[in-house]
């Protein structure tokens, strides 16, 4: 289990809670780009994904519920598999959403059910091939955060150079 103490782990389990209060209380459908923005917003702000490793509600569901006992087996995934994955979530969280536009009722329960697919095919994943490894190699919101990261890394250490 996780030491809920840590800083990273707190602001963690808060981004779970908001991401289930918001699309099981509120009913907002609109979460999914709610925590892309957020995630955006701080690479481009600290200039690393720190969203994943701090912010991130799966993360934050992968520490407390696994271990590293899977970790121990050996498993490489296809490289061709993240590009494979980005495009199929966004295309049917796209699709979804311009769909269903007109009903929001029918909006909210498509949008959860691709939140708990995404959940549910982190935990599966992970009680199989080990910890975070949904993280790295599946996660859709990782990859399109990877270049934003490397390039604003690239201006703030052009501006320490210059300065």
């Amino acid at each position: 289990m996780t030491d809920l103490r840590s800083p990273v782990k707190w602001t963690a389990w808060l981004s779970l809670s908001a991401t289930f209060f918001m699309m099981c209380v509120v009913r907002a459908w609109w979460t999914m780009f709610v925590l892309f923005g957020l995630a955006l917003t701080m690479v481009l702000i600290f200039g690393r994904n720190r969203y994943c490793s701090s912010v991130c509600p799966l993360g934050a569901l992968q520490d407390a519920t696994g271990d590293n006992a899977a970790a121990r087996r050996r498993f490489t995934a296809a490289p061709w598999l993240k590009y494979l994955m980005v495009p199929l979530f966004w295309g049917i969280t796209i699709y979804t959403t311009f769909t269903f536009i007109d009903s929001p009722a029918q909006l909210w329960v498509w949008m959860l059910r691709i939140m708990i697919s995404m959940f549910f095919l982190a935990m599966v994943t992970q009680m199989y091939l080990g910890k975070r490894f949904f993280c790295v190699h599946l996660c859709p919101l990782r990859h399109p955060l990877l270049e934003p990261a490397r390039k604003s890394r690239r201006l703030l250490k052009k501006r320490v150079h210059h300065a």
